[in-house]
């Protein structure tokens, strides 16, 4: 049972040649277990167990325990194994530690001189919280035995206390104006069993707080029986560029004072195949029972030739990349049943023809139509303006943002106007805009335009009439790496785009990844050891929880992503499947904030 991870040859040589190794990936059910050389306790966790809880009663740290177990972060399953680091026990608080009963609730032991506040105080409580669930200890002893009520307590991070519940729970963050029924119409859960996997929603929903959706059960029809064919192990194989005889070659020819530079493909495929190794550890913790192969199909059809055309590929469940289109086609036409993963940007041709292909990032069409739908539903009722100026080669791009732009509009209530308004500014004279622009209304201007001499005028000429209007300019991710834009510029004006991506530094399952990925390779993290982690985790739990014929279920796999989000669409029964997902991203004070 378990993982079991091989690599080819060439593999083996450049990840000792980058000092970089496998994560042991032991099978011990219960007791102390190996890691890289770092030991841990193995705890399995139970019903209405929590990682706040169990960390309280191991006397280590939250965050070190979520470190250890990123995908605890998401919340925990009844069954799986959590890994204690040891070397990260407190030994002074591990004398006094509480004891985790079964039930996820904590027993604490009063000691001498210590009084209810300072208790409660030490929890994270009110000292009427505490007296609530232990009325006897208006009285305090020494030795009397508390329930600490972990559900109430404070000042931790809230993916800590979410209970333990069985396996498909999605963490769902709640919108401002969602309601149990709506929630209950999104997931297909009715409300009692959404209650009775958050302790009841005692003080109801909150909007900015996660709350826990339990896994919908599907209906017996609703399933094929080609649906059904679910495995006791699968095989997956890991298509990387590591490229290792060039990267020998450039680093060959580094000076020897000069630090290594890796070859960049190599670098890429390195950090996301260790973000994909967290991935596949977390999974390991939720049940997870697969063979893993990794192979170098380097960069260009001479490598990654010999490599496609082994038979061992084709009894494979799942193969993630290769990253080019023409290793791709090379694999399909291999007669590979396994479901390929393209995660690098391609062209969208790269499923035309290739039912079996899904393509992870979206193209400049699903970032469009992401813009209007945001800017309908969010300023409706303002003076959207759509800037159209003459560009021949962005002709297109400006009519799809004015189709969708109206057609999101169509769904609204309350319009300040029935259509967006258009303006078509002349490459030097702004007037058509400027005269649209309403002192009474936020101004909502949208510029779909890549060209860098367009936009910089535009951003000028906005930016002395950001003092006498609202100014709110809606643009494209491109402009971040225009250096002709002065960043405080759009950050005056509210600079706000659809992205592909984003990781929000400070949220604390990113914070986690990060230190895990420190101690792990010793290394930093980029974005495309996120994206590994984040397209390992979600293929994977679909091929867990969905079986071979996973597509086909798209919609019942959810994750909560470090990087990239999924939502997976099919573009045909002769093609295969695109990402739609994207973010709304608005830079203030300087920085990037996503907004919903």
């Amino acid at each position: 049972m378990g993982i079991t991870v091989a690599t080819n040859r060439i593999l083996v040589r450049i990840l000792m040649v980058l000092g970089i190794w496998l994560m042991g990936l032991s099978t011990s059910a219960q007791g102390v277990r190996t890691v890289n050389g770092r030991k841990f306790m193995v705890h399995t966790v139970q019903a209405g167990q929590t990682v706040y809880a169990i960390s309280r009663s191991f006397a280590v740290p939250v965050d070190d325990l979520l470190s250890a177990n990123p995908a605890a972060a998401f919340g925990l399953t009844i069954g799986q194994e959590l890994l204690v680091p040891l070397d990260a026990v407190q030994k002074k608080e591990l004398k006094t530690a509480p004891m985790l009963r079964t039930d996820g609730e904590l027993i604490h032991t009063v000691r001498k001189k210590e009084t209810l506040y300072g208790i409660a105080k030490a929890y994270g409580l009110e000292l009427n919280q505490l007296l609530e669930r232990n009325p006897e200890a208006i009285n305090l002893n020494e030795g009397m035995s508390l329930v600490i009520p972990v559900a109430k307590v404070k000042g931790t991070q809230e993916a800590a206390l979410l209970p333990a519940t069985t396996d498909g729970v999605v963490l769902h963050r709640v919108q401002p104006g969602e309601t149990l029924f709506s929630l209950t119409q999104q997931y297909g859960v009715d409300e009692a069993a959404i209650r009775s996997a958050n302790g009841g929603l005692p003080e109801g929903l909150k909007a900015g707080n996660n709350v826990r959706i339990p896994a919908a059960v599907a209906p017996v029809a609703a399933l094929s029986m080609a649906d059904d064919h679910r495995k006791d192990r699968y095989k997956v194989a890991f298509l990387l560029p590591f490229s290792a005889d060039q990267n020998d070659s450039a680093m060959a020819q580094e000076g020897v004072n000069e630090l290594p530079r890796y070859y960049e493909p190599t670098r890429i495929a390195i950090q996301f195949y260790n973000g994909a190794l967290l991935a596949i550890d977390s999974l390991k913790g939720l049940g997870l029972n697969a063979d893993v192969t990794v192979l170098d199909v380097g960069d260009n059809a001479g490598t990654w030739g010999p490599v496609l055309k082994d038979p061992a590929l084709l009894e494979n469940d799942l193969c993630i990349g290769p990253f080019h289109r023409s290793a791709i086609e090379a694999l399909t036409r291999a007669k590979v049943k396994a479901h390929i993963v393209c995660p690098v940007p391609q062209s969208s041709k790269v499923i035309l023809g290739q039912p079996l292909v899904s393509k992870i990032t979206p193209t400049r069409s699903d970032m469009v139509l992401q813009t209007a739908r945001y800017v309908a539903h969010t300023h409706a009722q303002e003076n959207i303006i759509l800037v159209r100026p003459l560009i021949a080669s962005e002709a297109e791009l400006q009519t799809q943002m004015e189709r969708a732009l109206n057609n999101a509009l169509a769904k609204q209530t309350g319009l300040y106007r029935d259509s967006v308004l258009i303006a078509r500014p002349g490459a030097k004279d702004m007037t058509s805009l400027i005269d649209k622009l309403d002192a009474n209304k936020l101004n909502v201007v949208v510029l779909p335009s890549e060209d860098v001499e367009f936009v910089t005028r535009l951003v000028v000429k906005l930016k002395p009439l950001a003092d006498k209007y609202r100014i709110l300019l809606v643009g494209m991710e491109i402009w971040t790496r225009f250096e002709a834009i002065a960043a405080q510029d759009l950050d005056l004006l509210g600079f706000t785009f659809a992205a592909t991506a984003f990781t929000d530094r400070m949220d604390p399952k990113v914070r986690s990844f990060v230190k895990k990925f420190r101690e792990s390779y010793n290394s930093e993290v980029d974005e495309y050891a996120y994206l590994g982690f984040d397209v390992t985790f979600y293929f994977l739990k679909a091929l867990m929880t969905q079986g071979p014929s996973f597509a086909n279920h798209f919609d019942l796999v959810r994750t909560e992503p470090l990087h990239m989000g999924f939502r997976m669409t099919s573009t045909g029964p002769e093609n295969g499947y695109r990402n739609e997902h994207a973010v709304m991203l608005q830079q203030k004070d300087l920085e990037l904030r996503e907004v919903r």
